[in-house]
């Protein structure tokens, strides 16, 4: 569960989505038990399940509500250095608000969990390039909107 919970909160935008698709994965890992071949560690065999329907899931329930929502109640993401985060003139998931779900989820998938191009790829059910370009993509959105905080000594532009 702390593993389907952490991708859970790292990929939706609210603490409550991320209740509603743990909820899902769990769901989905114990229906896929039986194909657990003990190859690997269990772990990355439920943190994979759980990032493929979670994904599913984000597809499925996006809407333009969620995401005003997501800007007001985010978490922040843990794993980038605190250093870096802090040094940001908004909180990191801020930004990762302003950017499509495709690309959040590529951005996240790829330098929060740690997935391969081809794996995410193959969790979002997008080619390849798409992923890549997503990527690439929701990285210079990023990288404009901090430097435009940046300018403006941290507040959004509201004219």
């Amino acid at each position: 569960m702390p593993v389907v919970r952490t991708v859970a909160l790292r990929l939706t935008k609210t603490p409550d989505d991320a209740q509603d698709a743990a909820q899902v994965a769990l769901l989905e890992i114990l229906r896929s038990a039986q194909t657990y071949r003990g190859e690997g560690a269990i772990r990355g065999w439920a943190a994979r399940i759980a990032m493929r329907r979670i994904a599913r899931w984000n597809t499925r329930h996006s809407t333009a509500a969620r995401e005003v929502a997501a800007s007001e109640r985010a978490q922040p993401v843990t794993t980038m250095s605190t250093v870096v985060v802090d040094a940001l003139p908004r909180p990191l998931d801020a930004y990762l608000a302003e950017l499509s779900e495709p690309q959040r989820t590529a951005l996240v998938l790829r330098h929060s969990m740690g997935c391969t191009i081809p794996e995410i790829a193959e969790i979002t059910q997008s080619p390849v390039p798409t992923v890549k370009s997503r990527i690439q993509k929701a990285l210079a959105r990023v990288r404009q909107a901090i430097r435009r905080d940046t300018r403006f000594g941290g507040l959004e532009a509201e004219a």
